[in-house]
């Protein structure tokens, strides 16, 4: 259920922006997230305890770098 979050959140993130390479994961236990966010001259590593902080994370770097 996890990894079909993670997925839909890739596919949106890297629809909305799609000069962007996104990959996200949960650890084993699925109470860890993490994940990469590459642009052509930045990035971001990801982590996080709960789905809404790495969106959260996320959102706050692609504002950053589109603006």
């Amino acid at each position: 259920m996890l990894v079909n979050e993670l997925q839909e959140i890739k596919d949106y993130w890297e629809k909305k922006y799609p000069n962007i390479y996104i990959t996200l994961y949960a650890n084993e236990d699925g109470v860890k997230f993490f994940g990469k966010m590459m642009a052509h001259d930045c990035s971001l590593d990801l982590h996080a305890d709960t789905i809404g902080e790495l969106i959260s994370q996320g959102e706050s770097f692609l504002r950053k770098i589109t603006q």
